[in-house]
């Protein structure tokens, strides 16, 4: 089905499945997953498996699902045509600086936020953090920030891009958000 040599499928399927901590017996799930956003996007099986290749564990402990995972991938591949292992990459940046902790003992004892994205989002009213002052998952934090991000002025979403993905994987970032719906 994904036009691709059978071990390189079985590769990228296990990738995925252990990257998202699945079992075993999900990888036929999995498969027809990539198959069918395959078939939906402009993008193919096996761009999507070598992206998620490059993003899966970061995403799986930043409590991002394998289907906004998967979403987000076919997006930024369909969007940028670039090679998927960027696309992956560049939402591993992304995960990475979303839950980038500065200075954990100023952070617990007086408040001070724990890093730069925190910043960020809050300007546009986004928390980083839940009431317990625990990271969200982040696919709910990025959901958010899709939610709102044709209502922002163009310096709030630079200074959103900027800050959540850096500046070389910025333009990767902007062709999902600039896309969201």
């Amino acid at each position: 089905v994904a036009g691709i040599a059978a071990s390189d499928a079985a590769d990228y399927l296990t990738t995925a499945v252990n990257g998202f901590g699945l079992a075993a017996e999900q990888a036929v799930e999995v498969a027809d997953k990539f198959a069918q956003l395959a078939a939906s996007s402009a993008s193919s099986f096996e761009e999507l498996a070598i992206a998620m290749s490059k993003v899966a564990p970061v995403a799986q402990s930043a409590g991002i699902s394998i289907d906004f995972m998967m979403g987000v991938l076919a997006k930024g591949i369909e969007t940028t045509r670039e090679a998927p292992e960027n696309i992956g990459t560049a939402f591993k940046t992304v995960f990475a600086r979303m839950r980038e902790i500065t200075d954990i003992g100023k952070a617990t004892e007086d408040g001070m936020s724990l890093n730069r994205v925190e910043k960020a989002l809050a300007s546009v009213d986004i928390a980083l953090r839940d009431s317990m002052g625990q990271f969200k998952n982040l696919d709910e934090v990025l959901m958010e920030v899709g939610y709102k991000w044709e209502n922002l002025t163009k310096i709030e979403q630079a200074y959103l891009a900027t800050a959540l993905a850096g500046t070389r994987q910025q333009p990767r970032l902007l062709a999902i958000f600039n896309d969201f719906e």
